[in-house]
C-alpha cells in the first residue's frame, strides 16, 4: 500500500487540532589561562561562575568481557537507574567493496558506567540494515527506530531484551517499486503519550535529481498513529525533531539553506521559516519542559562570524531570539571560550533542570604554547528569556593524555545525567572511555 499524505494546506490545519488533542543573565567562563588540576590521565578546569562542572575520579576504558574493546558507540540513554548504550556489532556485510557493520550491540551499564551485560543483536533486528537508529525512552524500557532507510520500531525492556516483533511505522516499500514513497532518513522525539517521528520520503530509484518529501507524524509507544502524517516540505534533507510540553520543532535543509517548522504550545497555527545557518545542518533541541525549543548547528568561521557551535532559542513565531540590535545568526556562538575548533560529527545536547548541556571534542591548545590536540569540552548554558549566547554558562575543558587516551576519527559523546553525577561517555571506532563529573 502506498503512503499517502493529506494535501498540505489541510494537513497543517489538521496538525493544529492534533497538537491540541495530544498535548503531550549574562556571564561566561574566565577568559584567562586555565589552571591545571590533575585527575589521573585527565586535566580539567572550571569557569569563574557561581555554578561549576568538575571531574570526579579517574577515567577508565570499558572493555567487553574477555578484554576486547567496546568500540563504535552510536548512542546511549538512561533507563531507570542504569545506562543502555548502542554500539557496533561484530556482524558485517560488504557494501561497495567495504565491510560495514550493524550498529546493534546493546550494553547495559550501572549508574557509574560499569558494564553489567552486553547483547550483540547483529542483523536479527533488521536484515542487512547498516543504517543508524534513534533510541527513545518508553514507559516499560526503551525503543529503537530506524533513522536511515526504513521505519521499523523495536521495543526493549529495561535490561535491553527485545520485546515482541518489529513494527513498521509505514508500509515497507520494495526496492523494485517506482510508484511508492520510500523512507530515506528520519528522527524521533518522545513527548507525552507517544513520540513524534519526522522522515523524508522519495520515489525509487534514487538519483541526483530525487526530491525528498518531509512528513511528520505522532505515534503512540506501540507504533499506532495519533495524527495523520503531515507533509511539511517537498524538498528536504537531514530532518531532525525535538518536542517538549506539546510543542514540536522540526529542522531540515532545503535548497542548501536551513529551515524550521514550529508548532508552539497553545497556538494552533504552524510556522515555517528559514534559518540563517550558512548552510550548516540545524539540530532541534528542547530548552525546557514546557514548550520552549531551540536550534544548534556547527557554524563555519567567516569574516563576519566566529564559527564554532552556534545556537538560538526559537520563539512562538518561529523566530530566533537574538540580542537587541543583532540580526546576524552567525554571531550567536556558544563556543567562543572553548579555545578550539569542533570536530565531533554531532555535538551532544540535552536538557537538564533548566540548562542546556553540551559536550564536544575540539582541536586546540589546552594552554597557550601547548601542542595542538584534542580537548573535551562540557558546557552548561542557562535557558532564560534572553538569547542563548547571552545566558550564564559553566564550562569544563578536559585534556586527555597518556596511553589509550587518543580520540579516533569519529568521536561520539553522550552525557548520562543522574541526580548527583554525570557519566560522560566518549566513544570512537577504537574504544569507549568513561569519565564521571559532578555539577554544582
Amino acid at each position: 500500500m502506498s503512503f499517502q499524505a493529506f494535501p498540505r494546506h489541510l494537513a497543517l490545519l489538521a496538525m493544529a487540532a492534533a497538537l491540541a488533542a495530544c498535548g503531550g543573565g549574562s556571564g561566561s567562563s574566565s577568559g584567562g589561562t586555565p589552571a591545571d588540576t590533575t585527575a589521573g590521565t585527565f586535566v580539567g578546569t572550571a569557569p569563574d561562575t557561581t555554578s561549576s562542572i568538575a571531574l570526579d575520579g579517574l577515567p577508565r576504558v570499558v572493555p567487553l568481557p574477555g578484554g576486547a574493546p567496546l568500540k563504535g558507540m552510536s548512542d546511549a540513554l538512561i533507563v531507570g537507574d542504569h545506562i543502555v548504550m548502542r554500539s557496533l556489532s561484530d556482524s558485517s556485510i560488504t557494501v561497495n567493496g567495504k565491510q560495514v557493520y550493524a550498529r546493534t550491540r546493546l550494553s547495559v551499564m550501572d549508574k557509574t558506567g560499569a558494564l553489567v551485560s552486553t547483547t550483540d543483536y547483529g542483523f536479527s533486528l533488521a536484515a542487512g540494515y547498516t543504517g543508524d537508529w534513534v533510541m527513545l525512552p518508553s514507559p516499560d524500557g526503551f525503543m529503537m527506530v530506524q533513522s536511515g532507510t526504513g521505519t521499523k520500531l523495536l521495543r526493549f525492556d529495561s535490561q535491553a531484551k527485545r520485546v515482541g516483533d518489529a513494527i513498521d511505522l509505514y508500509p515497507p516499500v520494495a526496492a523494485t517499486s517506482t510508484t511508492e514513497l520510500a523512507p530515506a532518513e528520519g528522527s524521533a522525539a518522545v513527548d507525552g503519550n507517544g513520540f513524534w517521528h519526522v522522515a523524508t520520503f522519495s520515489l525509487l530509484p534514487v538519483t541526483d535529481k530525487t526530491q525528498y518529501q518531509l512528513k511528520l507524524c505522532k505515534f503512540d509507544f506501540n507504533g499506532r498513529q495519533l495524527t495523520p502524517p503531515f507533509e511539511i516540505s517537498t524538498s528536504a534533507l537531514h530532518p531532525h525533531v525535538a518536542a517538549t510540553g506539546g510543542a514540536v520543532l522540526t529542522t531540515w535543509l532545503e535548497g542548501g539553506g536551513a529551515m524550521v517548522g514550529m508548532w508552539p504550545k497553545g497556538l494552533g497555527a504552524p510556522v515555517l521559516r528559514s534559518l540563517g545557518t550558512g548552510g550548516a545542518r540545524p539540530y532541534a533541541v528542547a530548552l525546557d519542559d514546557n514548550g520552549k525549543l531551540g536550534v544548534i548547528w556547527n557554524g563555519k568561521a567567516t569574516l563576519s562570524s566566529p564559527g564554532g557551535v552556534m545556537g538560538v532559542a526559537i520563539d512562538k513565531n518561529g523566530v530566533a531570539v537574538l540580542p537587541v540590535g543583532r540580526t546576524d545568526l552567525g554571531q550567536e556562538t556558544l563556543s567562543g571560550k572553548w579555545a578550539g575548533t569542533s570536530r565531533a560529527p554531532e555535538i551532544d545536547a540535552r536538557l537538564y533542570k533548566g540548562s542546556l548541556l553540551l559536550a564536544d571534542v575540539v582541536v586546540g591548545s589546552y594552554n597557550p604554547g601547548d601542542p595542538v590536540g584534542d580537548v573535551l569540552v562540557v558546557a552548561d548554558y542557562g535557558v532564560g528569556t534572553a538569547a542563548l549566547s547571552a545566558q550564564k554558562s559553566a564550562i569544563l575543558r578536559i585534556k586527555l593524555f597518556g596511553p589509550g587516551s587518543e580520540i579516533g576519527n569519529s568521536p561520539v559523546l553522550r552525557q548520562m545525567v543522574f541526580g548527583d553525577h554525570t557519566v560522560l561517555l566518549v566513544g570512537d571506532e577504537n574504544h569507549l572511555n568513561i569519565q564521571q563529573l559532578t555539577r554544582k
